[in-house]
C-alpha cells in the first residue's frame, strides 16, 4: 500500500517547525490541524469514495501547509513574541492530565448514551441477554465509568473500575450516584493499570477498551491483567491497529504540537464552540500518543502472556473502523489499515 502523501506530510511537518509557538502562531497550528483532520475525516466514511483517498488526503495536507506559510508572513502583527511553555512530564503523566480534563466534559445526558452505546456493542458481539450474569469484572483504565454501567445492566455482579486519574474518578462515582448504582456493584479506585489491589485469579472478565496503547510498557498492564484474571475468565481487547491514513495524520499533529500546552489547545477547542463528542475526539488526537499494532502482533502478545481462544469482535457502529467495515469499502485497507483491533481472549494457561 503505497501511501503517496508522505512526503507532504514530512514538508508540512518541516514547516511547523520552523514557526515558534507564540500564541497567535499555535492558534494557526491548531486551526489547520484540525481543518486536515475533520476535512480527512468527512471522506473516511464516505463509503462510496470513488477517488483514491491518498491523492485527497495529500492535497488536504498541502492546504495545511499553505495555510501555516501563510499566517507565517503576517507574523509580525502579533503584540508578543513570548512563546508559550510547554507541558513537562513524560507522555504518561502528560496523558493522565489530559484524559482527566476530557472525561469530566460529559453531562449526565450524555453520559447516559455512551452507557448505551456500550450496551449495543455487547449486544452485537454476543455477550448479552445472560452472558454476564454473576461475572466479576473489572474495568482497567475507566475514564469516567460508563462502560461499568452496561456491564451491571447486562448482569454482571460487581465491577471494580480502575483509573489513574483523581478527577474522572470523582466524575464517575458523582453518575454512578446520579444513576442511582450502588458502590457495592460498582466500586471506582484510583490506580493505575499495572498494580490493581485485588488477588490473583479474582474476575471473571476484563475489559480494556483503548487505554494500552496509550501506556509506555503495555505489557506489563497485559499481565497485570492475566493475574487478576481466573483460568478460563475473558479479557475484552480495544486497540489501535497499525497503517490508517488517520493515525497518520494524528501522529503527525501530535508531533507537530508537542509544545503547545494542552491547556491552551483545549481552550481553543471550547472557544469556536466545538461540541462535546467532538471536542474529546479532537482534544484525544492532538495530544495523545499511540501505539499502533497489527492484529497478528497483538495475538502473538496475548498469546505469550497466557491467552488464547480468540474471537474477533466489532464495534458495532458506524464510525467503528473494524474488519467487516474494511472488507466492505473499496479503499478499505488504504483508509483504516489494520482498523480498529477488537477481541475476545480467554484465560486458558495458567503459571
Amino acid at each position: 500500500m503505497t501511501k503517496t502523501y508522505s512526503n507532504n506530510l514530512e514538508n508540512l511537518i518541516r514547516t511547523a517547525d520552523k514557526i515558534p509557538n507564540t500564541q497567535m502562531m499555535a492558534i494557526a497550528k491548531i486551526s489547520a490541524l484540525v481543518a486536515l483532520n475533520m476535512r480527512y475525516e468527512r471522506i473516511m466514511v464516505d463509503r462510496n469514495l470513488d477517488v483514491d483517498p491518498n491523492e485527497l488526503v495529500s492535497g488536504y495536507i498541502s492546504d495545511a501547509t499553505l495555510e501555516l506559510a501563510g499566517v507565517q508572513e503576517i507574523s509580525y502583527i502579533e503584540a508578543s513574541s513570548d512563546r508559550l511553555i510547554k507541558d513537562e512530564g513524560t507522555d504518561e503523566e502528560k496523558h493522565k492530565k489530559l484524559f482527566q480534563k476530557l472525561w469530566v466534559r460529559f453531562s449526565l445526558d450524555e453520559y447516559k448514551e455512551r452507557v448505551e452505546r456500550y450496551l449495543y456493542r455487547l449486544k452485537v458481539n454476543k455477550m448479552s441477554n445472560g452472558w454476564l450474569k454473576g461475572f466479576k469484572c473489572i474495568d482497567f483504565g475507566c475514564g469516567h465509568g460508563n462502560f461499568a454501567h452496561a456491564l451491571i445492566k447486562e448482569g454482571a455482579e460487581y465491577v471494580y473500575a480502575v483509573d489513574c486519574g483523581h478527577d474522572n474518578i470523582e466524575y464517575a462515582i458523582k453518575a454512578r450516584e446520579s444513576l442511582r448504582v450502588s458502590s457495592e456493584k460498582i466500586e471506582f479506585k484510583e490506580e493505575t493499570v499495572n498494580s490493581v489491589s485485588k488477588p490473583d485469579n479474582f474476575f471473571d472478565f476484563a475489559v480494556q477498551n483503548g487505554v494500552f496503547h496509550h501506556l509506555e510498557n503495555e505489557d506489563e498492564a497485559y499481565k497485570e491483567v492475566y493475574r487478576v484474571l481466573r483460568a478460563g475468565g475473558w479479557f475484552w481487547v480495544y486497540t489501535d491497529g497499525f497503517g490508517s491514513i488517520s493515525s497518520d495524520l494524528w501522529d503527525a499533529s501530535v508531533y507537530i504540537l508537542r509544545e503547545i500546552p494542552q491547556e491552551f489547545i483545549l481552550s481553543y477547542l471550547d472557544f469556536i464552540n466545538v461540541e462535546t463528542g467532538k471536542k474529546y475526539h479532537l482534544g484525544d488526537g492532538l495530544n495523545a500518543v499511540y501505539r499502533h499494532h497489527t492484529w497478528d502482533g497483538i495475538i502473538e502478545k496475548l498469546t505469550g502472556i497466557g491467552f488464547g481462544n480468540f474471537r474477533r469482535l466489532v464495534g458495532g457502529f458506524s464510525t467503528d473502523f473494524d474488519h467487516d467495515v474494511i472488507s466492505k469499502d473499496k479503499y478499505g485497507k488504504e483508509k483504516f489499515g489494520e482498523g480498529d483491533i477488537r477481541i475476545l481472549a480467554q484465560k486458558v494457561r495458567t503459571n
